[in-house]
């Protein structure tokens, strides 16, 4: 292997006032405007700690003239909306290098903007997506390596041999500072040590800044003469390359089972479940559709009845779910005033029962989802809310889990919420006509009494024979004072046996 034949002698230092005054004061206080003349005190310092081939290095520029330089490309890259970076980079790079002087002879760059530009594309962009950003680091690194093999010291041929690992080594370093001084700070519970953690670090700056220099120019082969040994190009190795995006691959999709299975629901793990579930159900009064009776206001004969006083009846509510395939039981959801079917003491018992089977399965959607239907027929619908949340967390496709908690939503009058579950209930069972007739509820509730019936519209085309469909329909149109099209709807109830239609025509 080659070795370079330039060095940099600078300390940190030497370089410590040009880093607090020039770059940071100077530049903040003039809000930028300084920076060209820093960067150009900067750059001749450089060059005076740098020795390229044996020979003095001279940096000639002025802050003025790179102002210039910088302002019009920074111009023509807003214009073009960022396009033009690639080549702005270029004209700042060619400037300086015309302006870097070796034994008193003019630098030379040869980079031009469209190679940068697909240089980005392939090294800054591609391959640090296609390896999940692994590569960024050595795309970084190539990126230093290409603008030091398209300069051209003193006229001469140059080539660039530093390594990977010694820039990777700069940045550990110093992101080893950034990250161990506050975490001591912290854990030493002293403000006064944070702030002074920050200075530390403020101040280590420039040491860094030479630790870069002299990885760059240590690593430069300049000349043309015979027994110059110049480093070999810079390249990428593009099979380690398919290699780390073949590794990727695989940890996804061994994360992919991991997860899969981590949070698949496996009821069959816990013995007792069947039983208990089937048990709780029979104990807690679960039968088949029970319909919720509705209050009748004393003065029917109104033009359009108040929102309160008459409102659509609410549809089934899903049981405790059993942990087969099979379609779970349907039981009704108390109205506001009614009592629960039990004591609170057995909601309590089957709760209890409950909580001790998710310590030992945390990810059974199931689980969640009856503990939600206790506490709902126990009243407390917060909790219910938490549980059914939880289900849905677990089991994003839980049709049941967001019905339900569109009903809780609905028992604590937050409507809005309501609409959102039922919507979700709909996209995943498009045929769910208590979804519909509950969130047609819910619109009417938030006087959208079109979107209502649309709703009771979408769900009669599923289930046409359904009286407490026409009869929520029938009160919506009462309420808009559509008295013919409510008598329609009531009478059809009535003929399909809905009691309290019955009363509303006889009335």
């Amino acid at each position: 292997m080659p070795k370079g034949n330039c060095e940099f002698n600078g300390s940190g230092r030497e370089y410590l006032g040009i880093f607090v005054i020039h770059l940071f004061l100077l530049s903040i206080l003039t809000l930028g405007i300084y920076s060209p003349w820093a960067w150009v005190r900067l750059f001749k310092l450089k060059a005076s700690h740098t020795v390229i081939n044996g020979k003095k290095v001279n940096f000639t520029g002025t802050g003025s003239n790179l102002f210039i330089v910088c302002l019009v490309n920074i111009l023509l890259t807003i214009i073009t909306l960022g396009i033009y970076t690639p080549w702005a980079i270029c004209k700042i790079s060619k400037w300086r290098a015309q302006n870097t002087l070796v034994d008193g002879k003019q630098s030379d760059f040869v980079g031009t903007g469209g190679s940068l530009f697909v240089f980005y594309l392939v090294h800054l962009m591609i391959l640090p997506i296609l390896t999940l950003g692994i590569y960024y680091f050595y795309g970084i690194y190539r990126y230093y390596a290409w603008k030091e093999e398209h300069m051209k010291y003193g006229g001469e041929k140059t080539s660039f041999g530093s390594g990977f690992w010694g820039l990777m080594k700069i940045f550990l370093a110093s992101s080893l500072f950034w990250l161990v001084l506050p975490i001591a700070a912290q854990f030493l519970s002293l403000p006064s040590i944070d702030f002074l953690a920050l200075i530390i670090l403020f101040l280590l700056a420039p040491w860094f800044i030479c630790m870069f220099f002299r990885w760059q120019i240590r690593g430069l082969t300049v000349g043309d003469k015979d027994g110059v040994e110049h480093f070999p190009p810079v390249k990428t190795s593009f099979l380690l390359v398919a290699v780390i995006i073949l590794i990727e691959l695989l940890s996804l999709a061994a994360a992919g089972l991991f997860i899969r299975d981590k949070y698949k629901i496996q009821i069959s793990e816990i013995t007792d479940l069947p039983q208990f579930l089937e048990m709780k159900a029979k104990e807690l009064g679960m039968p088949e559709a029970i319909r919720v009776p509705v209050i009748i206001p004393p003065t029917p004969d109104k033009k359009a009845l108040p929102r309160e006083a008459l409102a659509p009846k609410l549809a089934k509510e899903r049981s405790p779910k059993k942990p087969t395939s099979k379609k779970p039981h349907v039981s009704a959801l108390p109205s506001p005033g009614e009592k629960p079917v039990l004591e609170s003491h057995e909601y309590d018992r089957g709760i209890r029962e409950l909580d001790e089977l998710i310590r030992q399965d945390r990810q059974n959607a199931d689980l969640y989802y009856s503990r939600g239907c206790l506490y709902e027929r126990k009243g407390d619908f917060k909790k219910a809310e938490k549980a059914f949340t939880k289900a849905i967390n677990i089991n994003y496709r839980d049709k049941d889990a967001y019905y339900n908690r569109g009903l809780v939503f609905v028992k604590m009058k937050r409507y809005g919420l309501a609409i959102k579950d039922f919507d979700k209930a709909i996209e995943l069972d498009s045929r769910a006509v208590d979804a519909y007739c509950n969130r047609g509820n819910a619109n009417y509730q938030l006087g959208k009494s079109d979107l209502a019936i649309r709703d009771y519209n979408e769900a009669l085309k599923l289930s046409p024979k359904d009286g407490d469909l026409f009869y929520n329909r029938g009160v919506v149109n009462l309420s808009k004072g559509m008295k013919t099209e409510a008598k329609a709807d009531f009478k059809k109830a009535a003929m399909l046996g809905h009691r309290l239609a019955s009363e509303m025509i006889s009335r």
